[in-house]
């Protein structure tokens, strides 16, 4: 229920030339209104992580429900990074 994804900056300031690319998978908590509050990082290239963190902590979702009330829950986001595609894909 994401109604707002931030790309990652590491688009923007990798050298392509490195041709880095890759899957970073978070966990992240998001609060019941739906802000991202916490996030970890599980696996991915070290070099994509920071610039990954960075945008997911930026996602908005829609409050999750439960009997009609919000709540705050935890997810996994696997973001890609493929530097010859030109960035990111969830």
């Amino acid at each position: 229920m994401l109604v707002h994804k931030v790309d990652p900056d590491a688009c923007l300031h990798l050298p392509m030339a490195a041709r880095v690319t890759g899957t970073v998978v978070v966990v992240i908590e998001i609060d019941k209104h739906g802000d991202v509050i916490h996030q970890t990082v599980v696996s991915g290239p070290a070099i994509l992580r920071r610039p990954v963190l960075d945008a997911v902590r930026r996602y908005k979702y829609m409050p999750y429900l439960l009997n009609t009330e919000p709540i705050g829950m935890k997810t996994t986001v696997s973001v890609v990074i493929d530097s010859l595609r030109g960035c990111p894909g969830e």
